[in-house]
């Protein structure tokens, strides 16, 4: 994601605001959780040229390693503890017994859950290490996903960071663009099967859609896990699903009405 995508999503947040006033509350939260993460991400320098000289291709796209190792985000906790209270004092209004440990190292819990995907502290702590994280983790996808054949992947969790996707964009019968809900990279996936669980037995997955068939949710019933979407060839204006995930809560709401869940770490 560039640094003009991330200040998109701000001021599309923004807009979204007066267009549904039934998600201002929640659209507000979002919007003042991206303008900080967004002002960080700009400060965040990377440099992957010595790391990346010996990368093996081959081994990446046959074993499944996701190319970021966390040691090269090169944090430092003098510097993420201050901006991990940043992001504390935003998350507050969505987990208000959140609180930083003013003893324990915050990149041990961040390495934790970058390698777990979860800290191992609950839903508020996780929700902390995937916000403070994200404007490294972003910068690195940019830097690393042009140097990628992603189309070699072939794996439903990311090639960058191993995370797992939040969002979709159905490009055609065969083919969507999947998102990773930690460092935005984009990697291209089969609509026929399931990039949670590997399923692809037709009468264990299944999509639904809205009245005009645009946003939809696909689900599996071999995993119980579901992901939302947006039909790419049905959608009117510029899309951008960095925006979409966060303007369609309705289809989380739907999803875990059903008995749908979204997998740990995502």
């Amino acid at each position: 994601m560039s640094k003009k995508v991330g200040d998109d999503v701000v001021q599309e947040l923004a807009r979204a605001r007066e267009r549904f006033p039934e998600l201002a509350e929640l659209l507000g939260f979002y919007e003042r959780l991206w303008a900080l993460i967004v002002t960080r991400r700009q400060q965040v320098e990377m440099d992957f040229g010595a790391p990346m000289a010996n990368f093996d291709e081959e081994a990446w796209a046959r074993q499944g390693k996701p190319a970021l190792a966390f040691a090269w985000l090169a944090l430092r906790e003098e510097e993420f503890r201050p901006w991990c209270e940043q992001v504390v004092e935003v998350l507050r209004e969505r987990f208000p017994e959140l609180e930083v440990s003013a003893t324990e190292p915050l990149i041990g819990l961040a390495r934790r859950f970058y390698e777990r995907g979860t800290a191992g502290r609950g839903v508020g702590v996780d929700a902390l290490m995937l916000n403070a994280l994200m404007p490294w983790l972003e910068r690195a996808s940019e830097a690393l996903l042009p140097r990628l054949p992603v189309r070699r992947w072939q794996r439903g969790y990311c090639p960058v960071c191993g995370g797992f996707p939040d969002f979709a964009v159905v490009r055609s019968a065969r083919t969507r663009t999947l998102l990773c809900g930690r460092c935005s990279a984009r990697w291209p996936f089969p609509t026929n099967q399931c990039p949670f669980c590997g399923e692809q037995a037709p009468d264990q997955l299944g999509y639904y859609t809205d009245e005009h068939e645009v946003y939809r949710v696909d689900v599996c019933d071999s995993c119980g896990h579901y992901m939302k979407g947006v039909d790419g060839r049905r959608y009117q204006g510029v899309l951008r699903p960095e925006v979409e995930r966060l303007l369609t809560p309705g289809l989380d709401l739907w999803a875990v009405q059903e008995g749908y869940t979204r997998p740990d770490g995502a």
